[in-house]
């Protein structure tokens, strides 16, 4: 049975500790497969969400000092009940940021991790270019996204013109892509919530992140031929082929 087809038949219940910039969108691809979105910034429900959630996500994007300690127990729970945590650090380069993320590395054992490539070379201990939350690499370097693996523990995902995935092993590539999910914000967390959704399923997590990611690249590339390039149109097209996966 396809990933698709497993998460259409459990709906997974996943638990987002969102970028709040981008929580409508995480809340519709997860939705659009199959999946129920759930929404928290309260210390006091945490437990009893994670309960009946089948994955969480942690999204830095707008994360702050009165968040940071929701984050790290909402890790430790999902850790204690097996639930799989999947990381989407959002431009952990800049200095606070990679504080944050190293606490919760230090505490929190992550299933998958997903950037992109000035993101992920943070965990391989490499600098990049990059410009606030987006990458200036061209051409992805596989070797680093196999030592960011090892690194973590974790599987990672690097978004890209070639989205690069690696479990510390295998090394695995996806060549389908559009150039709108750059201008449209948030398409790296909706990937994130993608994986999660598909990660939920399984205790295959790099099948899961491969899965997850083959679908977004093939279903954006055809979004974007089928609203003629428009990209205001974009993600709702998207989503529309998220939604007819099988």
């Amino acid at each position: 049975m396809t990933f698709a087809k497993r998460v259409r038949v459990a709906q997974p219940l996943i638990l987002n500790l969102a970028n709040s910039v981008t929580q409508q969108r995480v809340a519709d691809v997860i939705s659009y497969v199959g999946g129920s979105p759930l929404m928290t910034t309260s210390m006091d429900e945490l437990e009893e969400l994670l309960g009946i959630s089948d994955a969480l996500v942690l999204n830095i994007g707008t994360i702050n000092d009165n968040l940071l300690p929701l984050y790290l127990e909402a890790g430790r729970l999902a850790n204690q009940m097996n639930k799989p945590v999947i990381l989407d650090p959002v431009a952990v380069m800049l200095p606070y940021r990679g504080r944050v993320v190293k606490e919760l590395l230090a505490k929190i054992k992550f299933a998958v991790i997903c950037g992109n490539a000035s993101e992920i070379a943070w965990f391989a201990q490499t600098k990049l270019a990059g410009k606030g939350i987006d990458a200036l690499v061209a051409q992805p370097d596989r070797d680093i996204v196999k030592l960011a693996a090892n690194n973590t523990g974790a599987v990672i995902v690097q978004s890209g013109v070639t989205d690069v995935l690696s479990d510390g092993h295998e090394i695995l590539t996806v060549e389908a892509q559009s150039d709108l999910f750059k201008v449209n914000v948030g398409a790296g967390d909706m990937l994130s919530a993608l994986i999660a959704t598909y990660s939920a399923v399984t205790e295959d997590y790099f099948g899961a992140a491969f899965a997850a990611t083959k679908l977004f690249g093939e279903s954006g590339q055809l979004a974007e031929i089928l609203v003629d390039h428009r990209p205001g149109l974009f993600i709702d097209e998207l989503l529309n082929q998220l939604h007819l996966s099988k």
